[in-house]
């Protein structure tokens, strides 16, 4: 193959690729598919409110000179939908009220009440799965305590970012005769999971 029909082979798989990351980023709801760049009320338009919220802010700062710092608020919004069992759940992403990004993630489920925490604990809860995802699978907490703490990344010369992170602690009683579960979140996805000592029964 000569360059010319190189440079076109290259141009149309960069343009399959491309057309292949618009069409997965997208949401189809009731009242009609959700695109990045929407705002937060075409979301609530298409889609209904949300089965799972959590929302952070970040601070975008920038130094123009030597006395003088810029600094851009950013409020980040994750909503989850759970459409059950036969469909992946959908976490769409928000900054400032526009959709930034929209995932998948695992399977569904009923949204008929749970069992009591002990009846999940055969369930396996991963680091990296949402709030709402280790409620599905292991029921309400019996404890849960959170605090904020502040992150600051540098992206270029004179700028960095400085991101308020809420971190969250749920505990788990499995009962008796086996271990709790101290589950540790960060802006509302699992980093951490620890043992703490035995359960006791719950009356």
């Amino acid at each position: 193959m000569n360059s010319l029909g190189i440079f076109f082979l290259n141009v149309a798989l960069m343009l399959t690729a491309a057309s292949t990351d618009l069409y997965s980023a997208t949401l189809g709801c009731p009242g009609g598919t959700v695109f990045v760049e929407e705002s937060r009320a075409d979301v609530l338009s298409k889609c209904g409110e949300p089965d799972w919220k959590n929302s952070r802010q970040e601070e975008l700062v920038q130094r123009l000179d030597s006395s003088t710092k810029q600094k851009q608020s950013i409020t980040v919004e994750e909503w989850t939908y759970n459409f059950g069992p036969s469909r992946f759940t959908t976490t769409v992403t928000m900054r400032n009220g526009k959709v930034a990004d929209i995932q998948d993630g695992d399977y569904g489920y009923s949204k008929d009440p749970k069992p009591a925490p002990r009846e999940f604990s055969d369930r396996i809860v991963v680091v990296g799965d949402l709030q709402n995802v280790v409620v599905m699978k292991w029921g309400d907490p019996v404890d849960r305590n959170s605090h904020q703490e502040e992150l600051k990344e540098k992206l270029e010369a004179g700028k960095y970012r400085s991101t308020f992170v809420t971190v969250d602690e749920w505990t788990y009683n499995l009962g008796p005769n086996r271990f709790m579960r101290i589950v540790t979140f960060r802006n509302g996805r699992v980093t951490d999971i620890r043992t703490g000592g035995y359960g006791y029964e719950i009356k």
